[in-house]
């Protein structure tokens, strides 16, 4: 997936790590968390690009910007690595989140927000979804290929849909660390 966010974990990790270094003991475990987890982020970005080609002067619809469902929580969220490597590569970005929206803003305030999944996703050239919201679970799929330019749904990071679903659909689906038809190399 995205890697890991939150207020928390990813802190008391690089906490960890630092305590230990200063009493010269190496955490290479913790340590090699720490680089995995930042690098997904990256790699999340280079599975898009990979599936679409180019992203300059495309949009892409983000649903999820919290670091996990059922917080306004944003603090180190995947979706902001994400978003800001999307924008980098020239891309526009639709984005929605049932309650972080208004926190999102602060820290990337550039970026299209909208009052709901459809409205974010209308017109745009793909979909990813970031966090696994309960709402996005039960998503109408016809329409939300009706809304997209083309039917690309990607990573949909969290895995909340089959494969079969999607195909019988005719999206062009990438899963995350599981088979499917659309699979980028992990």
């Amino acid at each position: 997936g995205p890697g890991f966010g939150g207020s928390c974990f990813p802190k008391d990790l690089r906490a960890l790590l630092h305590l230990a270094g200063n009493n010269g003991t190496e955490l290479k475990i913790v340590k090699a968390v720490i680089e995995v987890n930042e690098a997904q982020r990256y790699h999340m970005i280079n599975k898009i690009k990979t599936a679409m080609g180019t992203l300059k002067g495309k949009t892409v619809a983000v649903l999820g910007l919290s670091f996990k469902p059922n917080t306004d929580d944003v603090r180190e969220a995947p979706a902001f690595y994400i978003i800001e490597g999307i924008l980098k590569e020239g891309a526009y970005v639709r984005a929605y989140d049932p309650a972080a929206m208004k926190n999102f803003k602060t820290v990337l305030p550039n970026i299209s927000y909208f009052k709901n999944p459809y409205s974010a996703v209308r017109g745009a050239d793909a979909l990813i979804i970031v966090t696994e919201w309960n709402e996005f679970r039960n998503l109408d799929l016809e329409r939300i290929k009706g809304l997209l330019k083309k039917p690309y749904f990607f990573s949909d990071l969290r895995n909340i849909y089959e494969p079969a679903k999607m195909r019988a659909l005719s999206f062009k689906y990438f899963c995350v660390g599981r088979p499917c038809e659309n699979r980028i190399n992990e």
